[in-house]
């Protein structure tokens, strides 16, 4: 037992200790004693229903503190807009992203239990810039504009009744964790996050090995950290990964059939600069994963996409 301890189930101990107790059908390896010439296992440290026991308890504690800015022009000379800048901080004990799918997340759940402020950190759906933005610009070509006022039919329906709208939304990197990997120092279940030893490495977004990868050197990024020993749970959100940027517009020309009737024809771009943003939440973070370290899966922006509708108002 000594020798699996210090050797085979180093970084595993509350696995060995579930082996030991006789939990998951094999209670003679390596935990087996003979009496009277038959194999038995030897007496449990833990009733075996309480091998993994989950459970909800109100003890978790948040802090938010943010600053907002915030410029407005009212529609005026065909122009209206919002511009808004948020910086922000969260903490708390565990959270997950809004970004993530119905089955995704970090799954931010307690690994010591006896000691859960262990993992009070910045949130997983921190973000401490954020800039917001939307617009509508009518330009000023035909009747009733500065440009063209007197402009006849035929003129009218070619420079008249066009407008542009749009959203932005940008902000700073999102928090990602280093994980634990294949390891259960602390928890049989949840593996935690790995121990940090060494500085923050540089993240960002680089080709290695002609595969896009959260840290600027991976080899230099996976030897700052350790797999826990036993009690601890490793360093949750230290890291900042990328943020997300993308711009939609859309761009309307309508017809006035009638004072009442309007037809509009509408071309609308999704991420209309085709820029791409990767998901940090998606990268191999395990210190397990060596030969894949860092290597973003996902991204945060879909590829530009376009419609086109007619729209018609009576």
């Amino acid at each position: 037992m000594f020798d699996l301890m210090s050797c085979g189930f180093v970084h595993n101990e509350t696995t060995f200790q579930q082996i030991i107790d006789g939990v998951g059908g094999t209670p003679c390896f390596p935990g087996c004693i003979t009496l009277n010439g038959a194999l038995q296992n030897t007496p449990q440290y833990f009733a075996s229903q309480f091998a993994s026991l989950y459970a909800w308890r109100s003890i978790g504690n948040s802090a938010y503190n943010a600053g907002q800015v915030l410029l407005r022009h009212a529609m005026s000379h065909g122009v209206q807009f919002d511009l808004n800048y948020t910086y922000s901080h969260s903490l708390d004990m565990g959270s997950d992203a809004e970004r993530i799918g119905d089955l995704g997340g970090p799954g931010d759940q307690i690994y010591n239990a006896w000691n859960p402020r262990l993992q009070r950190a910045t949130s997983t759906f921190d973000t401490t810039h954020q800039i917001n933005s939307n617009w509508v610009y009518e330009f000023p070509f035909g009747r009733g504009k500065a440009f063209g006022a007197s402009a006849g039919h035929l003129a009218n329906a070619v420079l008249g009744g066009w407008d542009l709208s749009g959203v932005l939304r940008w902000t700073s990197g999102f928090p990602v964790s280093v994980g634990n990997g294949a390891a259960w120092a602390t928890n049989w279940d949840l593996s935690g996050f790995a121990t940090q030893i060494g500085p923050n490495p540089a993240t960002g977004t680089t080709v290695v090995n002609g595969q896009p990868n959260l840290f600027k050197d991976p080899t230099t990024a996976i030897n700052s950290y350790r797999q826990d020993f036993p009690g601890e749970v490793g360093g949750r959100n230290t890291l900042r990964g990328p943020g997300y940027f993308d711009t939609d517009m859309g761009l309307h020309k309508t017809f006035n059939i009638t004072e009442a009737q309007h037809l509009q024809f509408r071309w609308e771009a999704y991420n209309v600069f085709n820029n791409v943003r990767f998901d940090a939440l998606t990268a191999n973070t395990g210190v397990d994963q060596v030969s894949s370290f860092g290597n973003f899966t996902k991204t945060l922006t879909i590829y530009r996409r376009m419609e086109f509708a007619v729209r018609y108002t009576f």
